[in-house]
């Protein structure tokens, strides 16, 4: 907006006004009618008794005024809206979509869980893995024991695969979820200190075959420590009840695996059983205290975490 203030300004209306965002200003052509005009107010204001209350800063003509005046309308023009966040005027960035390969990485296709049984000589989760659930069970170590001969001839004599450790179960294998490992393992150590430390006797071949009945087991049965064993098992057994977990076997059968195989050839293995156990025994003949091992503890193995549990 272009304004002249200078005195003379001369233009073809007598009068001329311009405004911009509300603002309006008034030029005069002739200082001198500026003047006489301001006069004339001036002498009204006088006159007018409503007028002599007010500031002549806020009369009609007054430099307050035409301030107030302009401030009411810029604030009428400027919006709230103005301020306020508008996302859908904002430049919209296009996510960039993951690949097939990363959405697909953890699906097990038929071809896969193939492989994994491939890997794991064709073995079978007995329950599906979950996230934060740990395969676990309770035992007592036997891996002091020299078992050795006797794997190596049931490893000649059957269609078998050996073990990877030695011990005797206390409990079914369970999944635990991660918040309920500390309080069982809690409850196991406060029920099994006052059972005192025990022998057991391992030397009686038995064949085995899980629930699923898709793998079969050869191994020595014990013949004596049954009593402590059991006790050890009721109190596996109350913990477990807590959290609706599955009891042992009843009535338990306390063993060490040496050898297994895939399906269920319990009816074919029993057949040959006695045969078996009678070379066997020739060849632990000369062995003083055969299968013999005294407990200290027993234990716990939750996934890739171990805990132990003294006895008395």
């Amino acid at each position: 907006m272009a304004l002249s203030l200078i005195a003379g300004y001369s233009s073809d209306n007598s009068d001329s006004s311009d405004s911009d965002d509300g603002i309006s200003v008034v030029i005069h052509k002739n200082p001198q009618h500026a003047t006489s005009l301001k006069k004339q107010t001036s002498n009204s204001a006088k006159n007018d008794p409503k007028s002599r209350k007010r500031p002549a800063s806020l009369a009609n003509g007054g430099p307050l005024a035409a301030q107030a005046r302009t401030k009411f309308k810029m604030m009428k023009t400027e919006s709230v809206l103005d301020n306020v966040h508008r996302p859908e005027m904002e430049e919209k960035v296009e996510s960039i979509p993951l690949p097939s390969t990363v959405l697909t990485m953890f699906d097990k296709t038929k071809e896969q869980e193939e492989l994994d049984q491939a890997q794991h000589q064709g073995r079978i989760r007995s329950f599906p893995h979950e996230k934060n659930n740990w395969a676990s069970f309770i035992y007592v170590d036997v891996s002091d024991l020299d078992l050795d001969e006797i794997r190596n001839f049931l490893l000649t004599e059957l269609e078998v695969e050996p073990t990877e450790d030695a011990h005797v179960s206390l409990s079914r294998t369970v999944s635990l979820r991660h918040h309920w490992i500390d309080p069982v393992i809690q409850g196991i150590t406060n029920g099994v200190k006052d059972i005192d430390r025990f022998t057991i006797k391992l030397d009686k071949l038995q064949v085995y075959c899980n629930d699923e009945r898709t793998r079969t087991f050869v191994g020595l049965q014990a013949t004596t420590g049954i009593r402590p064993l059991t006790k050890l098992t009721q109190v596996v057994n109350t913990v477990f009840q807590e959290f609706s977990l599955p009891k042992f076997y009843n009535p338990p059968k306390f063993h060490v695996s040496l050898a297994w195989c895939l399906g269920d050839r319990t009816k074919e293995l029993n057949a040959i059983l006695p045969a078996l156990e009678m070379k066997m025994l020739d060849l632990i003949d000369d062995v003083d205290d055969f299968g013999k091992v005294f407990i200290k503890m027993a234990h716990c193995k939750s996934g890739n975490r171990f805990f132990d549990f003294k006895l008395k």
